[in-house]
């Protein structure tokens, strides 16, 4: 099985619950090629999710590559 790391963000939202991992739907064959790709494109992903989510968008808390299956759980956690 090939492991494929995703660009994911933690996005507070004035919703409940409030904060929640989203994913992009590219993946990475690697986490430092993520993180990489994450670091030269930051600012165009913060515009991204805050044209996304418009009224509902309050910040970014933090970006991490992750698995898909870490971000269900780290959803599952924050009550998703």
């Amino acid at each position: 099985m090939v492991t494929v790391y995703f660009i994911t963000a933690l996005v507070m939202l004035n919703v409940q619950p409030s904060t929640g991992w989203v994913q992009y739907t590219v993946p990475y064959k690697n986490k430092e090629l993520c993180e990489e790709v994450t670091k030269i494109n930051k600012e165009n992903i913060f515009l991204g999710l805050k044209d996304y989510f418009k009224s509902k968008f309050i910040t970014i808390q933090k970006f991490e590559c992750m698995t898909y299956e870490e971000a269900v759980k780290r959803n599952t956690e924050l009550g998703h």
